[in-house]
């Protein structure tokens, strides 16, 4: 049954699966291997932001950008970190609750992707 609502144990839930999704992803799991060595602590991590961002806990305390700011990322692994999460919130949530997760995991990913590759001095194209 998916879940109508959202909660702690239904965040946990998603970070869980979504992360293991990730993990096994032929281009975003390379980017984690290296990236994370206490996944334990870094899941728990993740829990607390996604707990912050739905539910307005307050958990995450972290800075999101900077994080990221030290990572090999690429434009075009935003678009694979999105699939992977809409087929997770999909499987797990009823369609209402995953548009919303969706939709903060978009307007994050917008963000980050603007503060890492907009770049003033370039051409428009």
């Amino acid at each position: 049954m998916k879940h109508a609502r959202i909660d702690e144990p239904a965040i946990a839930e998603l970070v869980e699966r979504f992360y293991g999704y990730a993990r096994a992803d032929a281009r975003l799991g390379p980017v984690f291997a290296a990236a994370v060595h206490d996944w334990p602590g870094h899941m728990a991590t993740l829990k607390d932001f996604w707990s912050s961002v739905m539910l307005g806990s307050g958990r995450y305390k972290g800075n999101p950008f900077a994080v990221h700011t030290a990572l090999p990322l690429e434009p075009g692994l935003f678009q694979d970190w999105l699939g992977l999460w809409h087929k997770t919130t999909a499987e797990l949530f009823e369609p209402e609750v995953a548009a919303q997760f969706d939709a903060r995991a978009e307007r994050i990913a917008d963000s980050l992707k603007a503060g890492l590759f907009f770049n003033p001095s370039r051409p428009a194209r």
